[in-house]
């Protein structure tokens, strides 16, 4: 019997489906019969509530609608403000004169600077050799005028081969004498000068200085 049903086992399956449906059929159609009965039952009962005055449902009042918001009003723009007026044109104003710009002052010239005074000369006569012979004109030498020429002669010095053979310590000693005439031994030349005239050398002396 168990190889039997092993060997058409599908047989047997295919017809196990088919009892169920053919039970599960049955069970459904005794079920709706035993249900018409039941509501034959209570025809009585719809009747009797279909007789009933049903009253007519109230009318469904929708809820007030809400009130719409109150409309703000913008703010009013503010008006522009007024433009000032314009200021009167210059040439209502009376013309101006025109001014002369004061000349500019010219800088005045600084004092020239007081020369430091020199020293008085010490008293007495420099210490020289004493002039030999008679005095020359001293005038020749370039440099040396009127005044000059006393002032030396005051001094003792009256010859050309006198100033010719004075060293740089005769020329100090004598320089301190000479006043506001100090330097003028070195700076004119005197000494070369002198050796020209002390030898009458007249053609050297205005080659090298100028017509006496």
């Amino acid at each position: 019997m168990i190889s039997l049903i092993s060997e058409n086992w599908l047989f047997f399956l295919i017809a196990l489906l088919i009892g169920v449906a053919t039970a599960f059929w049955a069970w459904a159609v005794s079920g709706r019969e035993n249900a018409d009965d039941h509501f034959d039952a209570d025809d009585g009962l719809l009747e009797k509530a279909g007789d009933a005055v049903v009253p007519a449902p109230e009318p469904v009042v929708p809820p007030p609608a809400p009130a719409p918001a109150p409309k703000v009003a913008p703010a009013p723009t503010p008006a522009p403000a007024p433009k000032p007026a314009a200021a009167p044109a210059a040439a209502a104003a009376p013309a101006a004169k025109t001014v002369k710009p004061a000349p500019t002052p010219r800088p005045r010239k600084r004092p020239a600077a007081t020369e430091t005074p020199a020293p008085p000369p010490p008293p007495g006569k420099p210490k020289i050799a004493p002039a030999k012979g008679d005095p020359d004109n001293l005038r020749l030498i370039k440099g040396v005028g009127p005044k000059l020429n006393s002032l030396l002669n005051n001094l003792g010095i009256t010859r050309f081969d006198q100033i010719a053979e004075w060293k740089e310590a005769e020329i100090q000693e004598v320089d301190q004498y000479l006043e506001s005439f100090s330097g003028r031994i070195t700076r004119d030349s005197w000494i070369d000068q002198a050796k020209y005239l002390a030898k009458d050398d007249i053609a050297g002396f205005e080659k090298k200085y100028g017509k006496l």
